[in-house]
């Protein structure tokens, strides 16, 4: 029989690639939907979109987005983890082909003296090729439990930047809240101190009593505490933003954050779902990471049912071998080996059935945790559609009240000037009105904070096209 050359050796391994899949079909867990979003109605509104915090027209708070999506710390561990689910992905494809290995050896002995020749020389060089026939798809399970794990893993990623970039809008809302409660505070403070000077200059002719005076200067004390209350906050909210943002050290005591249009100038128009309920499954990333995670734990229970059976391993070597140096690459001298292995279970006393059912008991887990995080989902928006209604109700109703709160004050200041009412009148009408101002802002606040939630609730900023297809899509092909 004729030997076969070095290439027919390579390519036998390669000839044998069928494989049944022992992993269940995957099927998409169906959840009742609703066929409407709660609330809308049609209106017009800013939509999300994948630079959403471009809706606010602050260029001061999209470089702070940039800044925080190029340099947050979670978001370069989260990159890290992407490259080593990449990296076991690699591994786990190219486990796929066969193994070539090369090796040799040389060696000298010594042997008993009742050889004709006692001393002898060895020396050998070959390649190895060894290739495990995927029949029960093993490998290919293992393949694609991996390629699913990594894209979870990127989704994972996806929606950590969608918590920082909503996380960096939101801080600077509320830098930008503090800011103004400081400028109302200390307005307030200097026309307080005015009034006290006033008031004391009458209590020293006598036209005015000690009760005023020390309730006026009470009320400017009280509003001098609150200033430095104030700046406290704002000196955290600044620190932890330079944290968010990915700032050195040095930054976060010396740093300064840029500023760009006070809060009352910032667009807070309402955010509205266009689509279907239904949508919303491709839309989240948090959503598709959860399927990709359901998904890669289907294929390992193909995994470990697998491991019922048989690994047939196929080895072909071809080398050279001689006891004398000169010779040992005369063609003559060519040695070559087929082989085949193979090695299962007989009697595991039910360890392999034990992993079988510890796969899919950890299927089940995730389900559950897939079905929570759809519930979550659109909690969230419904949650984020009722702040926007209600948060611009408030804010209607707080510009009202403010306005109210202006006249009263200007009418007390007339009916004490004319002396139909003592100063307290006046100092309950500024009381009302800085907590009016102040109550204000923070609706303003409130209502940017709500169509930040509606855009992170939409999952905003990852619309790119291939990641709208639906995870169990677009790895249901093998």
């Amino acid at each position: 029989m004729k030997i076969p050359r070095l290439t027919a050796l390579a390519l036998i391994p390669l000839l044998v690639n069928s494989c049944a899949w022992l992993a269940p079909d995957y099927q998409r867990p169906e959840m009742a939907l609703p066929g409407a979003w709660f609330g809308v109605s049609g209106q017009p509104g800013g939509m999300t979109g994948a630079a959403w915090w471009k809706n606010y027209q602050d260029p001061a708070l999209d470089r702070l987005v940039d800044e925080s999506l190029a340099h947050n710390g979670d978001l370069a561990l989260a990159g890290a983890r992407l490259r080593q689910a990449r990296a076991t992905y690699d591994f786990a494809f190219a486990n796929q082909f066969p193994l070539l290995s090369l090796g040799g050896n040389a060696s000298r002995s010594r042997l008993s003296p009742f050889y004709t020749e006692q001393k002898t020389n060895l020396g050998a060089l070959g390649g190895l090729l060894t290739y495990e026939l995927d029949i029960w798809g093993r490998q290919a399970s293992a393949r694609e439990a991996t390629r699913s794990a990594m894209t979870a893993t990127q989704f994972r990623q996806d929606a950590l930047r969608l918590s920082v970039s909503a996380a960096t809008a939101q801080l600077y809302f509320s830098l930008m809240a503090l800011d103004a409660d400081i400028r109302i505070t200390e307005e307030t403070i200097r026309s307080r101190e005015e009034s006290y000077a006033i008031v004391r200059k009458q209590f020293e002719r006598e036209a005015a009593n000690g009760l005023v005076l020390r309730q006026s200067e009470a009320e400017m004390e009280g509003t001098r505490a609150r200033l430095a209350q104030l700046l406290i906050e704002r000196d955290k909210a600044e620190t932890s933003l330079s944290v968010l943002l990915g700032r050195p050290p040095r930054e976060i005591i010396e740093g300064q954050i840029e500023r760009g249009a006070e809060i009352a100038a910032l667009p807070a128009s309402p955010v509205m779902p266009d689509d279907l309920p239904s949508t919303l499954l491709e839309r989240r990333p948090d959503i598709a990471s959860a399927e990709a995670a359901l998904i890669a734990s289907n294929f390992k229970i193909g995994i470990a049912r697998a491991a019922y059976f048989p690994q047939i391993t196929l080895s072909s070597l071809l080398g050279i071998s001689s006891v004398d140096v000169q010779s040992v690459f005369n063609s003559t001298m060519r040695t070559w080996q087929l082989g085949a292995s193979m090695a299962g279970p007989v009697l595991d006393f039910g360890r392999t059935s034990s992993g079988v059912d510890l796969a899919k008991e950890e299927f089940q887990e995730l389900l559950e945790g897939y079905k929570n995080t759809i519930r979550t989902a659109f909690k969230e928006v419904r949650d984020a559609l009722s702040e926007q209604v209600h948060t611009q109700s408030e804010e209607e109703a707080r510009v009202r009240e403010e306005q109210a709160l202006q006249e009263a004050l200007r009418l007390a200041n007339l009916r004490y000037a004319a002396g139909y009412s003592s100063y307290i009148e006046v100092l309950d009408a500024q009381r009302s009105l800085y907590s009016a101002q102040i109550a204000l802002v923070a609706v303003k606040r409130a209502r940017l904070n709500a169509s930040v939630n509606m855009h992170k609730a939409l999952g905003g900023g990852w619309t790119e096209a291939e990641a709208l297809r639906p995870a169990s899509e677009k790895l249901a092909s093998r």
